[in-house]
């Protein structure tokens, strides 16, 4: 689908991604732009995050620590129904790692009713699983494992309840994740590769900007890309630190860069991710 699809009257649009792909700096570039090039990476503009504890309490009047992770991806959907009714902005950019799914109701826990579009960025594994690894303080290989996992999880719960600030999230594989985001979903899809990013930011911004339904000017895009370049990035990490860091993380923004993968990966390495993945990495043009 392509923007002429768009139903401009829907709110949310979903910023998704398997971990470490883009979806941060992009969002940090969104928050220049709506804020006339200022950035703040601790306050950034956009709506937050899918699986958001404090969101679906504040929504629902239920303590979500009672509920299993079934029931609530029941609820969520109208949750999100429920927000795009409330809030009186006009547009709302609701960042989310899960893989599109469906819950035990045989419903897609992201809700078709409330959705304008959705952009999907998409990175080489080779170097998403050196920065999910620096991003979750663990090994190589304990990441590749994770990215491999058909049933793979971000802040799987104890006892399948609900303790952290974050639900469980179901990643599947890297694969699998990109499947479920490219396989003829029922509203707009828009595919940035991270690799595009890097190599001409502005015309892949540019490209999102036009998508999404927003109005700025080229001078507007390449402001809000200088504010939120990578070196800012860093930068401002460093002086104020990120919320979003995992405790245990060296840094979030890391390297942003392609193909660093060459200096991380052993042939061994290499071979189970390339072997497991190809289908998808070819398709992206990743082999």
């Amino acid at each position: 689908m392509d923007n002429n699809d768009i139903d401009k009257a829907k709110k949310i649009i979903w910023l998704a991604s398997y971990p470490k792909s883009g979806n941060t700096w992009f969002r940090a570039f969104l928050t220049a732009l709506l804020n006339e090039g200022e950035l703040d990476i601790n306050e950034m503009k956009t709506d937050g995050i899918f699986s958001s504890r404090p969101v679906f309490d504040n929504f629902t009047d239920l303590d979500s620590t009672y509920l299993y992770d079934e029931e609530v991806k029941v609820l969520l959907p109208e949750v999100f129904i429920n927000l795009e009714k409330t809030y009186e902005k006009e547009n709302l950019f609701v960042k989310i790692h899960d893989a599109y799914t469906y819950n035990q109701d045989n419903q897609p826990i992201v809700p078709t009713e409330c959705t304008r579009c959705a952009i999907y960025f998409i990175r080489n594994p080779l170097d998403v699983v050196g920065s999910f690894a620096n991003h979750n303080n663990s090994t190589i290989d304990q990441t590749i494992t994770l990215m491999s996992n058909e049933n793979g999880f971000l802040a799987k719960q104890s006892n399948n309840l609900n303790i952290y600030n974050q639900f469980k999230q179901l990643m599947l594989s890297w694969s699998g994740h990109v499947k479920s985001w490219t396989s003829n979903l029922p509203f707009p899809v828009l595919l940035i590769r991270y690799e595009d990013m890097i190599a001409d930011t502005l015309t892949a911004f540019s490209k999102a900007v036009n998508f999404m339904g927003i109005t700025a000017t080229k001078e507007q895009i390449e402001a809000a890309i200088i504010a939120s370049s990578f070196e800012q990035l860093q930068k401002k990490e460093k002086e104020k630190g990120f919320k979003e860091k995992f405790i245990g993380s060296p840094s979030f923004f890391r390297k942003g860069k392609a193909g660093n993968w060459e200096n991380e990966l052993n042939s061994e390495q290499i071979n189970d991710i390339t072997s497991i993945h190809k289908k998808y990495m070819e398709l992206y043009d990743y082999l």
